[in-house]
This record gives C-alpha cells, sequence and structure tokens, in this order.
C-alpha cells in the first residue's frame, strides 16, 4: 500500500464519521440537527428509518469497499463486484464532488453567504455531510483509479468507441432528455417540475454537472478519434458519465424532498437509467471486442493474458 492511498483510506474513514454518527442517533430516534417540529418522532417515520437504514448501510460498504482495493488479495475480488460498487460511487459522488465546491464558491462571491435551501436540518448539518461527500469521493477517486489501472490497465490504453448506432439512439433517448432537464433546472431553478429542495445556487452547480457529465458521457464515443491522446480521461468521463445518469433519476426520487416526487422527475429517471446502462454497457463490449475479448478479465484469466496482467 502506497503512502498516498494510505493517506486516502485514513480520508474516507475520517469522512464518513460524523454521517454515520447521524444516521446512528437518528435511527434510535435523536432529533439532534433536525428544524422540524415533528423531531425524534419524526425520524422514526417509516420513511426515514428505511431511508436512513440504507444510506448508513451504503456508506459503511463504501469504505469497506475503499479499504478491501488496497489489500494483498484485493486481485481475486470478483470483476462485477468492483463494477457495481465503483459505479455507485461514480454515480452518486460524483455531481457532489465535482459541482459542489464550486457552486458554494460562486453562491459566496454572489450571495455573501452559503445556505441551502430549508430541508428541515441545521445549515451545520448538511456543512459536515456534504464536505464528508466530497472527502470520502476524493478518497475513492484515487483507490479505485489506482485499482482499476493495476487490474485492467491494458484496456484503457484506447479510448472508449462508438457502440452501434441502435444503442447510440438508445442511450441518446435516456441520456439527452435528462442532461437537458438538469441544465434546464440549474440554470432557471427546479421549480414546481424538478427535483425540490435545489433552489441555491451551490445546489443548481450540482444539476449543472450532472447535465455535463450526460452530455459527455455520450459525446466522447462519438468523438473517440480525436481523443488518442488522452484515452484514460476519456474512459474517465464515460464512465462517470453514464453512472451518474442511471443513478441520479432513482436518488431524486428517493431522496425527494419531504417525499413529494415531481412526475417529470419520474419520467426523465425512466428513460435515463435505462438509456445510460445501455449505452455504457455498449461502448464496454465494443470496446472488448474490438480488443478480441469477450469479457472483462478476471484473475482467474491471468495466465492467459499474459505478462502484462502479471506485472500490472
Amino acid at each position: 500500500m502506497t503512502s498516498l492511498q494510505r493517506a486516502a483510506i485514513i480520508t474516507a474513514i475520517v469522512a464518513v464519521l460524523p454521517y454515520i454518527v447521524f444516521k446512528i442517533l437518528w435511527l434510535s430516534g435523536s432529533s439532534v440537527g433536525s428544524t422540524t417540529s415533528a423531531g425524534g418522532e419524526g425520524m422514526l417515520a417509516p420513511r426515514f428509518l428505511i431511508g436512513n437504514t440504507i444510506t448508513l448501510a451504503m456508506m459503511v460498504v463504501g469504505v469497506v469497499f475503499v479499504v478491501a482495493l488496497t489489500r494483498p488479495w484485493a486481485r481475486r475480488i470478483p470483476a462485477p463486484v468492483v463494477f457495481v460498487l465503483g459505479a455507485g460511487a461514480a454515480g452518486l459522488l460524483g455531481p457532489i464532488l465535482l459541482g459542489l465546491p464550486p457552486g458554494i464558491l460562486i453562491q459566496a462571491l454572489i450571495e455573501g453567504e452559503v445556505r441551502l435551501a430549508e430541508q428541515g436540518m441545521h445549515p451545520w448539518v448538511f456543512g459536515l455531510v456534504y464536505a464528508g461527500f466530497c472527502a470520502l469521493g476524493v478518497a475513492m477517486a484515487i483507490v479505485v483509479g489506482a485499482y482499476v489501472i493495476r487490474r485492467w490497465g491494458d484496456l484503457l490504453n484506447t479510448p472508449p468507441p462508438a457502440p452501434s448506432p441502435t444503442m447510440i439512439v438508445c442511450g441518446a433517448l435516456g441520456i439527452l432528455p435528462f442532461s437537458c432537464a438538469m441544465a434546464f433546472w440549474a440554470i432557471a431553478g427546479p421549480g414546481s417540475t424538478g427535483p425540490q429542495g435545489m433552489e441555491q445556487p451551490a445546489q443548481r452547480m450540482v444539476l449543472a454537472m450532472t447535465a455535463l457529465l450526460g452530455f459527455l458521457c455520450l459525446l466522447c464515443p462519438m468523438f473517440s478519434r480525436y481523443l488518442g491522446r488522452w484515452p484514460r480521461a476519456a474512459w474517465l468521463v464515460t464512465w462517470t458519465g453514464c453512472c451518474v445518469v442511471a443513478l441520479q433519476g432513482p436518488t431524486q426520487i428517493l431522496l425527494a424532498q419531504g417525499g413529494e416526487i415531481a412526475p417529470v422527475v419520474v419520467g426523465i429517471a425512466a428513460l435515463a437509467t435505462p438509456g445510460a446502462s445501455l449505452f455504457g454497457l455498449a461502448v464496454l463490449r465494443t470496446h472488448l471486442r474490438r480488443l478480441g475479448r469477450t469479457h472483462v478479465p478476471s484473475s482467474r484469466d491471468r495466465p492467459r493474458l499474459g505478462g502484462a496482467d502479471r506485472s500490472a
């Protein structure tokens, strides 16, 4: 384990501690950080119990995942496990990590203060939680990125190719409406049709980054011939964008403020999640087929892949 990876693990653990503590307190009925009149009783409502349990488990899994990728036996982790957990991290944390810091700066310059839309929590709760999310995102990017390069770096030497025209259309039908809607809500505000509780400039910058990643994940494979000098950057953008589009719609539905789900959000999510998933998988399948492979290699393929894999 390198010193950078060790620092990333420590950062990840420290970053999630406030979030985990809040979740445990809320699951026990505490109203710490809450501004609502319901207090601790509101936290025991089924919606909050289920949501807090799931998000607490996700955070624990994320930290375990980061630690596991640095262990000597990490190469034996099944590829689908790395694929799913890595996709979850990229899709959920990507817009926060890339959008929130510049959004906070813009809001501070415009309004002279940084505050989020009223969501029933004190501002200091959001400060601790979202600062932790950003730190966790950086830590996971370092650890997961290094792991992917060690294990599958030979697959990333050429940029992501465009899939078949059919899959391009399928992807565009899901990705473009989602990205256009996010861009519109980022500029004009969510109003009554978009994701509620995202009115402030810092939050709208997250929507803007979500839109940008969506557009780029569709465009990068289309212009792969011009990205030969930056193949790994092109893969990173394509991968992150597809994950963001696939996961942000369901996330906005599950975390809807007050449980009020905007029908438009549901509609674009119903298109975006399958569209981005199919497009991303089609890009990967096209790439593997051009390399003469039928699947992402796992540890069992090492003897057949030869010295390049063993030396990674």
